[in-house]
């Protein structure tokens, strides 16, 4: 079965895209609001193009940061960071220091591509545009305060991601609110959105869906009432039918396999 898994642009991401170049482009705090599991972090992970960043800036030294990177590390002008689940003191600290490491990856890359000269930048947010800041919930009011000076001293945007009602809480801190420019709301996928998504879930597992078939029609409803266009539930009831298809050697998805994947999957709000 195959194993390679893309990333799909749904209308919902093509409107948090937007509502990211609008923060960029004015400069604004934005805060961003939704459900668990429709998809927050993964978009936010792909805008900034994470995985590819992530990989670049977590060498142990300084002279390993950006050896193997392309012209990709160039385009390099986001930050992601999970605000932790403990304690944030040297929050910071290592929102800087991630941006010291790009800057790193982006001058490295110039060194051995171009013979740039080697001198580093003293500035974390030199070439920054967009810090995104995720779990947003985690942080108490001295950590609020810590991404209200980030963003005062630095001319960059920013945005705050959070479970629906951060933005009436973060209401009660009007030094922070006061900055904030924007919201958007990260909605449920559609119907329409989540048969396109189920489209790309039977090509991964190498399967051909066939849309006149009552089987994988039957299928294809049982899967958009069970997840209710929670991307995170379509993503883990998928695994469930991979593995149920694995076991039984089977080569097609059928209610009942959808029917045991679900009873493998402990769902909670969707």
């Amino acid at each position: 079965m195959n194993k390679t898994q893309k990333f799909i642009e749904t209308k919902e991401y093509k409107r948090f895209a937007e509502f990211c170049d609008a923060c960029i482009k004015y400069k604004y705090i934005g805060i961003c609001y939704g459900l668990p599991g429709v998809g927050k972090t993964l978009s936010s992970r792909y805008y900034s193009n994470w995985a590819y960043i992530e990989k670049q800036i977590a060498y142990k030294t300084a002279k390993e940061i950006g050896s193997d990177a392309n012209e990709e590390i160039l385009k390099a002008r986001t930050i992601f960071y999970t605000a932790p689940a403990v304690r944030a003191t040297k929050m910071t600290e290592q929102i800087n220091y991630i941006g010291y490491r790009m800057n790193t990856a982006k001058i490295a890359y110039k060194v051995l591509t171009e013979g740039a000269e080697e001198s580093y930048p003293s500035d974390a947010y030199v070439d920054i545009d967009l810090i995104i800041i995720d779990e947003i919930d985690r942080l108490k009011v001295q950590n609020l305060e810590q991404l209200r000076d980030i963003y005062d001293r630095n001319d960059i945007a920013m945005i705050l991601f959070g479970m629906p009602g951060i933005e009436k809480r973060l209401a009660r801190y009007p030094q922070l609110y006061s900055r904030i420019g924007f919201a958007h709301e990260f909605d449920k996928l559609s119907k329409d959105e989540t048969h396109h998504i189920l489209e790309y879930k039977w090509e991964e597992l190498g399967l051909s869906i066939k849309l006149e078939g009552f089987s994988d029609y039957e299928a294809i409803t049982s899967i958009i009432k069970i997840t209710g266009g929670n991307f995170r539930l379509i993503q883990r009831l998928f695994t469930q039918i991979e593995r149920i298809l694995e076991i039984n050697k089977l080569e097609t998805i059928t209610t009942e396999v959808v029917e045991a994947a679900r009873d493998s999957l402990v769902i909670g709000i969707k």
